[in-house]
């Protein structure tokens, strides 16, 4: 059978299965290029049948699929080794059930972030997680790619608030996964496996979210005028306080100048959320120990603009240079090797372009952007970064970067000794690995 036969049965099979009207073809399914690679046909399911019905038809003849959110992180991972079927939860949308007095919310997989929080916020409660482009982004892409943002510092990461799945898996089969309710203690938490999977492990319909009441206030402070160390040692001593941040950032001179601090230098970041009183009383004793530490300490004016900057760095482009070499990675240390982290990376690529960097001090996640001139030196930047964060015991990961880099260019790293669980794990779920398959882990290296 030839390509283009291939291609007709496949379109013919789906049509077949699902309806015409939900499979797109040529210029609609070019619309889902991921990482210079087009499928053959974008399907758009309307209910969850018809994601079984979609996956039973390409695990039959070994098809990859591509799951589709709302395509804000497509760029993370390798390119797909086969790409026959985008398989877009748009229409997957619903708030499925919703109880405000036990602050949990079963939604369907392809709900914007933007637009849960909306509904939520009718009640006084939110999804208390920010994770960058979260206009675009969907709730199952954020849980699939494990996506949290600076408020991961009170609030903890998605496996911390996702209660329960539902699944569809490469062979169409649905299960799920936890529960609906808060205490669950039985057996393994299947849950967590999911989370951070990057849809490898099957294609997320619903999950069960942990909610928080929205704060009655919430205030921030600049502490400026000094090291990355000092910056840093003011964050290690908040946190080790009674004190209660719900975002505690580190940011290297770059970093604040682009997300638009005045008179940037090397900044920490600290906010406080709750009752009015509490949090005012917290910003003063933030400020006291600022002067003690010989920082200076500015309450923040347009606070919304500076936690969409921070939420969003750095992925959002930087500069109008079309030539440069970009690439946005993200790594994890040790917090207490935050400072020597940011400075160990900035001396490493210094021969090759510039790097911009913020850290979440509490959790050692650090995350930046790396411009260079030309390929080669992005390539060689991103090696020497990652090698800097390996002799500190983290790692680095690319996030994305520009199209004639992807073929050389080490997205994952070292493969490390567990990667064969990884994948006894990933064969026992998906035998024919069909589901974004080459982009993060395979049955076979």
């Amino acid at each position: 059978m030839t390509v283009v036969q291939a291609a007709a049965r496949l379109v013919e099979a789906l049509r077949e299965t699902l309806g015409a009207d939900s499979v797109l073809t040529g210029v609609g399914a070019a619309a889902y290029r991921v990482l210079g690679a087009e499928p053959t046909a974008a399907v758009l399911p309307r209910e969850e049948a018809d994601v079984s019905r979609a996956l039973a038809v390409a695990f039959r003849d070994g098809l990859g699929v591509v799951p589709w959110g709302g395509g804000a992180h497509q760029s993370l991972g390798r390119p797909p080794r086969r790409y026959d079927v985008a398989l877009d939860l748009r229409h997957l949308n619903r708030v499925v059930a919703y109880e405000p007095a036990d602050m949990t919310a079963t939604v369907q997989a392809g709900i914007r972030l933007a637009d849960l929080q909306q509904r939520l916020g009718g009640a006084g409660q939110f999804w208390p997680l920010d994770p960058p482009l979260a206009d675009r982004a969907t709730v199952g892409g954020i849980v699939a790619a494990s996506l949290a943002g600076p408020l991961r510092c009170r609030y903890g990461s998605v496996r911390d608030l996702v209660l329960g799945v539902r699944v569809a898996h490469a062979d169409g089969t649905v299960t799920k996964a936890g529960s609906r309710v808060v205490k669950n203690a039985t057996a393994y938490d299947l849950t967590k496996l999911y989370a951070g999977s990057y849809g490898t492990l099957g294609v997320l319909l619903e999950t069960t979210l942990r909610l928080q009441p929205r704060p009655a206030a919430e205030r921030g402070w600049l502490l400026k005028g000094a090291t990355i160390e000092q910056c840093h040692d003011a964050a290690t001593r908040i946190l080790g306080s009674h004190l209660a941040p719900n975002r505690v950032e580190l940011l290297d001179e770059a970093c604040a100048d682009g997300c638009g601090i005045p008179q940037a230098g090397s900044t920490l970041i600290v906010s406080f959320a709750g009752v009015g009183e509490a949090v005012r009383d917290q910003g003063e004793s933030v400020q006291t120990l600022a002067r003690d530490l010989g920082l200076n300490a500015a309450e923040i004016e347009n606070p919304g603009r500076i936690w969409r900057a921070l939420q969003d760095f750095p992925w959002r482009p930087a500069g109008t240079d079309t030539a440069e070499q970009r690439v946005l990675w993200r790594g994890s240390v040790l917090p207490s090797d935050c400072a020597k982290a940011m400075h160990a990376v900035r001396d490493a690529v210094s021969g090759c372009g510039e790097v911009a960097i913020a850290a979440t001090a509490s959790h050692g996640v650090l995350r930046g952007a790396l411009r260079a001139t030309t390929s080669e030196l992005a390539a060689r930047g991103v090696a020497a970064a990652r090698e800097a964060l390996t002799a500190l015991g983290g790692f680095l990961v690319v996030m994305e970067s520009p199209e004639a880099l992807r073929a050389t260019l080490d997205v994952w790293g070292p493969v490390p000794a567990e990667v064969k669980w990884m994948r006894q794990i990933r064969s026992a779920f998906d035998a024919k690995a069909i589901l974004n398959p080459g982009r993060f882990i395979d049955a076979t290296p």
